[in-house]
Parts: C-alpha cells; sequence; structure tokens
C-alpha cells in the first residue's frame, strides 16, 4: 500500500484518538508516538518530541522505529530519526532492516503498553488488525516486536478456499516439468501447482474428507501443510497480514488468534496455552511429469480458480 495513502488513513482514524489524548495530563508514552499521526497539527509534533526526548527510556526505541516507517510527515520524521539515532548512537538512518536487527540482537525492552501503540498504529490500515494484539500481553509466546506488517491488510493476498480440482488430462496448462506439491490422503490424491500457490501463498481445501491448510513459503518455495481440525474443533485460517522472523504469521476466523506457519501453534491471542498443535501431513515436492506417473488418478488444481 502507498505510504502517503496510509498517512491519509492514519489521519482520518487515529487523529481524534491521539487528539484527544493530548490535552491530559496522564497520557502513556506511547501516545506520544501516536500524536505524529494526528491531522497534521505541527504544535502537537514539537510537544511529542519534547516529551520522547526528554524522558527518552530504551523501551521507546521499537516504538520510534515503527513510527518511523509510517511517518508521513517529512519534518517530523527527520526531528524523531535524529532523536533514536543520538540516544541510541546507532547512525541507520531509514534502513529498517537494521534497525529491527539491533533491537532483536537485545533483551525484551518493549512494555506491556506496546501491544495498545501496536494494535492502534496497525488498525487504522485493517480495523480487524487491532484485535490481532490489543490486550494480548498475557497471551503471547513470541516477542511482539520482531511481528512484522508484511504490506497487506488480512487476506491481502487471498488464500485459495475449496479450490476447483480438474483431472490430470484436463490440466493442459501445465508441462512436465513444472513443479508441483502432491498430496495423498484416504485415496484423495492431488497437485498444487507452485505457479499457482505463490500468487496466493495459501489454500484451504478437503481432502479425502480431512480439512487442511496448506501454506506456501516464497522464500524457500516449499509448502507446509496441517490438518486444520484438532480435537473436534474445526479452526478457518487465512493470512493474517504480519510476520514473523520472515514467515507469515495465519489467523483463525473465530478468535483472530495469530498462529505460527512453522510450528501450526497459536502464539499469540486467546489459543495460547491451550495446547493446541495442528498435525503436519506429507507433502511431495516434485514435477508434474513425475508426479503423473506416480499418480495417474490425480487431480488438480484448475486455472478456473478464484480466491476468497
Amino acid at each position: 500500500m502507498n505510504k502517503f495513502l496510509i498517512g491519509l488513513v492514519f489521519v482520518l482514524n487515529i487523529g481524534c484518538i491521539s487528539g484527544q489524548s493530548a490535552i491530559q495530563n496522564d497520557k502513556g508514552d506511547y501516545e506520544y508516538f501516536l500524536d505524529f499521526f494526528t491531522s497534521g497539527d505541527t504544535q502537537v509534533h514539537k510537544n511529542a518530541l519534547r516529551y520522547i526526548e526528554r524522558n527518552w527510556s530504551k523501551h521507546f526505541e521499537i516504538l520510534a522505529v515503527e513510527s518511523l516507517y509510517f511517518l508521513k510527515s517529512p519534518s517530523t520524521s527527520v526531528k524523531l530519526l535524529n532523536i533514536l539515532q543520538k540516544k541510541t548512537k546507532k547512525y541507520y538512518s531509514y534502513d529498517f532492516n537494521k534497525w529491527y536487527e539491533y533491537i532483536w540482537n537485545k533483551e525484551v525492552l518493549y512494555q506491556p503498553s506496546y501491544y495498545t501503540f501496536k494494535a492502534t498504529l496497525h488498525k487504522a490500515i485493517d480495523s480487524r488488525f487491532g484485535k490481532y494484539f490489543l490486550d494480548r500481553e498475557h497471551q503471547s509466546t513470541i516477542r511482539l516486536d520482531e511481528v512484522r506488517w508484511g504490506g497487506v491488510i488480512q487476506d491481502g493476498i487471498p488464500p485459495l478456499r475449496n479450490p476447483k480440482m480438474i483431472t490430470a488430462e484436463a490440466a493442459s496448462y501445465l508441462n512436465d516439468n513444472d513443479i508441483v506439491f502432491g498430496i495423498s490422503v484416504n485415496g484423495d490424491t492431488r497437485a498444487y501447482p507452485k505457479r499457482i500457490l505463490a500468487w496466493h501463498e495459501m489454500f484451504t481445501d478437503q481432502v479425502g474428507n480431512i480439512p487442511v491448510a496448506g501454506v506456501y513459503c516464497t522464500l524457500c518455495g516449499t509448502v507446509i501443510i496441517y490438518k486444520t481440525e484438532k480435537d473436534g474443533v474445526k479452526y478457518q485460517l487465512g493470512t493474517s497480514g504480519f510476520l514473523y522472523r520472515s514467515n507469515k504469521l495465519m489467523y483463525d476466523q473465530k478468535t483472530q488468534s495469530l498462529w505460527n506457519t512453522l510450528w501450526g501453534k497459536p502464539v499469540i491471542g486467546p489459543l495460547v496455552g491451550t495446547g493446541i498443535e495442528l498435525e503436519y501431513l506429507s507433502v511431495v515436492t516434485t514435477t508434474w511429469g513425475e508426479w503423473k506417473k506416480l499418480h495417474p488418478e490425480t487431480t488438480v488444481l484448475s486455472k478456473k480458480n478464484r480466491a476468497s
């Protein structure tokens, strides 16, 4: 999403909250950072910058970095960056990857209010984002400062849900050397071409009457497949819009908990601590030609699928 447009969204969604808090004397530290996303009142910006510089604490580092990522005011951004660099003695300018690396290589420094800050900041992009983080400080097993927005809204990269399958003979769009991810459950054999999953990064399906979710990793080119029913509960999973250590975080529709893709476990939200861990299913990475030889009865994704 264009950062200028994000700035406009922040003005509309956060401005009233921050503007009201500016006249209070009992503001939390994080609220001064949210003040940068008001309707362009330069005096509010100056007051916030003055407070931040005079009351600097190490837990301000992540608040400053995440504020800088979204700030639309160049002058305020430069001033906040100067404070951050002066206080940390690190001069990374706007190289956010370096700032995050610097923060992640230290012990956790953020305070519980960081959950409120992160929820307020990001719900201006997608109102559903607020549910991921608000009041979750006691429902988290991972570092919150390692959770980064991936640039899209919830399901902004739309998963394929219960996609249409066709016979191998009908799949004229595939070449024998195309990579596919093959799965067979209870005699139901299916192939999911990489060229399609690369666009959607996730699918949910019923294979052999078993509900499953498959997550494609764009970095390593592999797929992880989970059974999405556990102890009689079916979890409707989707793409959260956030990453943890460069890996997609899933969410479940009912509780809006965030799930670690590699572990198959909820890591932030109401489901944390419940002992839920989804079961892996075997998946084969091979070519379409080889998969057809091994499984001539296979079905494969149709090109006419639409994400939902």
